[in-house]
Formats: structure tokens, sequence, C-alpha cells
């Protein structure tokens, strides 16, 4: 309850967000169709560029002109802080269920984790916007809520800053993979 602007009992914090913008060597037609869709760059963004154990598309219908896709991951995570650890343990996975609308050239994803589903939140909003000839950008809003007692600010943080370092990675990977298929 608040009052006064004094927090009395559970007082939830304002979500963590991050904003990142990338300019990709290609129009946003060839990112969406011939690169963010591609069975090869998907493969090689994931498992080589990012090293993530698991990355598999699950199912992928058209439904209403909306592209609906369900992706299960298993992120590469890296040392955590014991405190983190102590929560979340091994093993860390989720469901990626996305939605493409090729027509307002937006993405969106809730990510389900495979652990304490109901007390942690990650979603995910890209878009693309012409920049120049045969280019674009694609800018991202991510979305973070973890409701633990005691550390879910920084389980927010840690999501969001790994996101972060996998959005630079798949930047880069996605120009040096535009310039090998001269797309």
């Amino acid at each position: 309850m608040r009052s006064a602007g004094v927090c009395v009992g559970y007082c939830p914090r304002p979500m963590a967000t991050l904003e990142v913008e990338h300019v990709f060597n290609c129009s946003e037609a060839t990112f969406w169709d011939r690169v963010f869709l591609d069975p090869e760059y998907n493969e090689r963004l994931f498992k080589t560029e990012l090293k993530f154990p698991v990355w598999r598309e699950v199912k992928k219908e058209e439904r209403d002109g909306v592209l609906h896709r369900w992706v299960e991951v298993v992120p590469y995570v890296g040392e955590l802080p014991a405190a983190l650890k102590a929560v979340v343990g091994e093993g860390v996975g989720y469901e990626e269920r996305g939605l493409l609308d090729r027509a307002a050239k937006s993405y969106r994803v809730e990510v389900i984790p495979n652990r304490m589903a109901e007390k942690i939140s990650v979603k995910v909003e890209m878009t693309t916007t012409p920049e120049g000839e045969n280019r674009c950008r694609r800018r991202a809003r991510a979305e973070a809520t973890a409701k633990i007692f005691g550390i879910g600010g920084m389980l927010e943080k840690r999501l969001l800053a790994d996101l972060e370092k996998s959005y630079q990675k798949s930047a880069d990977f996605t120009n040096r993979f535009v310039a090998e298929k001269s797309l």
C-alpha cells in the first residue's frame, strides 16, 4: 500500500527496461524474411555465436497475417552470483512465444521460464525502420520483472545485461551474415 509517498507492506518496484538499437546492412524485408527467419542464420547465431546449449524452433504457424513462433531455449548463462544461483539453480531455460507482424515490421516476444514462471516475466518488442538504401535500424525494448524477495532487482539487472550483450553480438553477427550471403 502506498500512502503519501511512503510504502507500507509489499511495494512493487518499477519494472526494469532495456532499449537498444542497431543498424543492419540490409533492407527491412531482407532482415525479416531472409535473415531473422532463416534456419541457418538462427542455428549459427544461437549455437555458435551466443553458445546456447539449446535453441530449437518448436512450432511456427501463420494466422491472420501474423506468424506465431514458439522456440525452446537454454541460454549460456555463465557464472551467477551465489544468491541468484541458489534461487534459479542449474539448467535455466525458457520458451519464447513470438508474434511476427510483417506489416508492422515488429516481433513481440513473451519469455516463459522453465522455473518460477509465476515470478519472472520478460517481454521484448523488436521493430525495424528503413535507414537509407539497403539498411535498416532494429530497435529492441525489453521489460523484465522478477518478483522474488531480496534478489528480484539483481535478477532483473542480470537478465537485461545478458540480453544487451546478446543483442550486440547478434547485431555484429547479422551484418557478417548479410555480407557473407550477399543479401
